[in-house]
């Protein structure tokens, strides 16, 4: 019943809301739905949808949203909600695409949105967070101008920031020692993430983000007497758990041009358009980790000590009795330990419960978020 009562009452105050758009852009559809039309923006098409439809959502939890802006952690909440923007929409018709003068495109799209879905699925992400707490983030990004080591890069500054609108935590880059930035920096350059991994667990990170970001000169050109610089910027971005070291999403950016009189500032703007590109991307892929990891899905990684190679062999095979793991991948035997990735629907520590109900002789000495540490107890 009062579940019931917040549904109706979310779309009562979302059709009473600014009432001249919702008159042209607004429709009540049945009880729970309502239908939206909204314009999305993206670098291509199909972006340009993806963008429209989540802001058909977001439109479709104006009420909620608007009742829980001032609770904590409701920044992380809306976002995780909105990143499944397409599991609330019941049907939607694109209207009309077009390209515009910056390149980008433009999607004028009409979705109908279930309400329903959304307080549902709110209330489930905002319990799940209380009990998981918020994610810690490090972020490294090398950049350089014209070969040139830049402090302060653009890119990461961005990233940086749409994360701390997102509500995640990050590592103060002021912690990190001059050792520290020296070896993440040569980690980044040999492209050797285990190095980055073993800095993002000192500092407690559950992710960790790294990449480079470079302008070179493309050249100077007139335009009405006037000469002046343009430069060319890249960016490749890579997302990792920090406790199994697995890639979550690999970014290459756009080239992305810069032009400006002084030399400096063209090197800037270029890589400032790749920031604005490539950030939003990297935002959205940690999003959907998060979401993946609010549900108990994803791998989760089995380390077991002290068994022999018969044992090892009999363990990967009772493994893929349980119900709960859907595949084993990438299995290793060295020094008498075993490690297996296991593709899974639940958390680290529901899956050691329903291991230990399996493999009898098997006890768990440690559970983190991602990771089952275990020893093999001889008979």
């Amino acid at each position: 019943m009062c579940k019931r009562l917040l549904i109706g009452t979310a779309i009562v105050a979302l059709l009473a809301a600014r009432p001249a758009a919702i008159a042209q852009n607004v429709i009540k559809r049945g009880e729970n739905l309502v239908e939206i039309t909204v314009v999305g923006a993206g670098m291509d098409k199909d972006e340009a949808v993806r963008d429209a439809l989540r802001k058909a959502v977001e439109r479709g939890a104006g009420a909620i949203i608007h009742s829980e802006s001032q609770t904590r952690d409701f920044a992380l909440v809306r976002d995780t909600v909105l990143v499944r923007a397409t599991g609330f929409i019941q049907s939607h018709k694109i209207l009309s695409q077009r390209q515009v003068e910056d390149g980008t495109w433009e999607a004028k799209v009409t979705a109908v949105v279930s309400v329903k879905g959304i307080v549902d699925y709110w209330g489930v992400v905002k319990t799940k967070l209380k009990q998981m707490g918020r994610p810690k983030i490090m972020v490294f990004i090398g950049e350089r101008i014209r070969r040139e080591v830049v402090p302060d890069s653009t890119v990461q500054a961005r990233i940086e920031n749409l994360l701390l609108k997102s509500g995640f935590l990050l590592v103060n880059k002021q912690q990190l020692k001059a050792i520290d930035r020296k070896d993440l920096a040569a980690a980044v350059a040999e492209d050797k993430p285990a190095k980055a991994q073993a800095i993002a667990k000192r500092f407690g990170a559950q992710l960790f983000i790294s990449g480079t970001a470079n302008a070179a000169s493309g050249g100077r050109k007139t335009i009405g007497g006037v000469v002046f610089e343009t430069y060319e910027a890249e960016a490749n971005v890579k997302c990792y758990r920090s406790d199994t070291g697995q890639l979550l999403s690999s970014i290459p950016g756009r080239p992305t041009r810069g032009v400006n009189r002084v030399w400096r500032s063209a090197a800037k703007n270029a890589l400032d358009a790749q920031a604005r590109q490539i950030a939003p991307r990297v935002q959205n892929d940690v999003l959907r980790f998060w979401q993946d990891a609010l549900a108990g899905r994803g791998e989760v990684q089995l380390h077991v000590e002290g068994l022999s190679f018969t044992q090892y062999t009999a363990l990967k095979k009772a493994l893929k009795t349980i119900k709960q793991v859907k595949d084993v991948t990438t299995p290793k035997y060295h020094n008498k330990v075993a490690e297996c990735s296991l593709e899974s629907d639940v958390n680290a520590e529901t899956l050691a419960e329903k291991i230990v109900e399996v493999i009898k002789n098997l006890e768990i000495t440690d559970v983190s978020q991602n990771v089952i540490k275990a020893k093999l107890q001889q008979e």
